[in-house]
């Protein structure tokens, strides 16, 4: 019986998208899943892609199976797809390409190494996808850079967005009474902007309220709430969504963020920034409000259109969802990206 198997990056919001992609699986499947952790803090300093992917060629090595074909998600779990012998044929899916990510560097507090350093990596990067019989792209945005930038053939790219699980396009949407409640979710609050939405809401905070999905440290302020300890797929996560009249996503660096999907699915309207793949999400704008990154006072009066204008949210809302059910559904685009391997496997 010819088996594949998995490696899943678990950092960040990858979690939320091995698990829908888990959740597809028939349990008596041929696949393994190796979830590959982001690994503690070293001794010696070394980039994560380099640690990611040596915990993912260490766990299909001492699996003792000989697979058909592997799946990495991430790009930084497959540095040695090439070098791993109990692989036949791999296949690569990307949030976004590692020059993409080098571009939104300031958001990520990332910085680019020395030339030579930089050289290096994107030729290595080049033969792993070089070497791929395919390579998922979770947006066109990364899938124009892995054909302008790594030399990819287009026709090698199955472009599927994460999306979102069911239970989102299932939530009911009844009209709330009070004031409108705003919904953020996002773990590392500083770069997810976080701070810009506080100051932002300071101008509204007479009128909505602002619930916080995060374990990050913020101050007490009148009418806003916070959420800690929530994970992905549970109720209290549903609950939030389902609870919320806005959905407002200010990040200063991002590439697919899973919950932008998820919102959309949940019938709000989004405000969010222009950053990474963000545009192609909502449709150009027809799901929410694009603005420019850290600026404050784009991001207030977005919200305050909203909130001062239920129809408006409705009218978002109402295109959000529309746009989610074509392109942002998880079990449909987990299931081609399950067939893909398939294919592969063949």
């Amino acid at each position: 019986m010819q088996k594949w198997a998995l490696c899943l990056e678990q950092t960040l919001g990858h979690r939320a998208h091995s698990q829908n992609l888990e959740s597809l699986i028939d349990s008596s499947a041929p696949i393994d899943v190796h979830r590959i952790h982001y690994p503690e803090t070293a001794r010696v300093p070394v980039p994560w892609a380099v640690r990611g992917s040596w915990r993912a060629r260490t766990a299909l090595r001492s699996s003792g199976q000989q697979y058909r074909v592997v799946f990495y998600h991430t790009q930084s779990v497959s540095l040695f797809a090439q070098q791993t012998s109990a692989a036949e044929r791999y296949v690569v899916s990307v949030d976004a390409t590692p020059v993409q990510v080098d571009g939104m560097g300031q958001g990520y507090k990332h910085r680019k190494g020395l030339a030579p350093a930089e050289s290096f990596k994107s030729a290595w990067y080049r033969r792993v996808f070089a070497g791929a019989a395919a390579v998922v792209s979770w947006s066109e945005w990364a899938a124009e850079s892995l054909t302008r930038d790594y030399g990819v053939a287009a026709s090698k790219v199955l472009v599927a967005h994460p999306g979102a699980p069911p239970e989102f396009f299932e939530m009911p949407r009844p009209q709330r009474c009070g004031k409108p409640r705003i919904l953020f979710v996002g773990g590392d609050f500083e770069r997810k902007g976080g701070p810009a939405l506080l100051r932002a809401f300071a101008a509204i905070a007479d009128r909505a309220e602002l619930v916080i999905v995060s374990d990050a440290e913020i101050p007490s302020i009148p009418g806003v709430f916070q959420e800690r300890g929530v994970r992905p797929g549970s109720e209290r996560l549903y609950a939030a969504y389902a609870n919320s009249d806005i959905f407002c996503f200010p990040t200063l660096g991002d590439c697919t963020p899973l919950v932008l999907g998820e919102a959309m699915a949940a019938g709000l309207p989004v405000v969010t920034t222009t950053v990474g793949s963000n545009a192609e999400t909502l449709g150009g704008g027809e799901g929410g409000i694009l603005v420019e990154p850290g600026s404050t006072t784009e991001l207030t009066t977005a919200l305050e259109s909203l909130v001062d204008d239920a129809a408006l949210r409705e009218r978002f809302g109402s295109a959000a969802r529309s746009i989610a059910r074509d392109k942002l559904d998880a079990a449909r685009n987990g299931s081609r990206v399950l067939s893909l391997l398939r294919t592969v496997a063949s």
